[in-house]
């Protein structure tokens, strides 16, 4: 399991990855802005896979879940 540190630095990286190919995604070029486009479709698919990694981390150390599991 990764520590939240870790996620929450990868979530990081990955908004600027985005915010990188969004301005790609805005030059005429329809090559350019087509892989762009698909790259950002990626990148949101990997930052929603990571969200849900964090929100995990923070449901496995919540106080409720612990007493749960006793």
């Amino acid at each position: 399991m990764d520590n939240l540190g870790t996620l929450i630095s990868e979530l990081a990286a990955t908004h600027v990855d985005l915010w990188h190919e969004e301005d790609k995604a805005r030059v005429p070029d329809d090559a350019v802005v087509a892989k762009a486009k698909r790259r950002i479709d990626a990148l949101n698919q990997k930052r929603n896979d990571l969200i849900e990694r964090i929100d995990e981390q923070f449901i496995a150390a919540s106080p409720k879940k612990a007493k749960a599991s006793r």
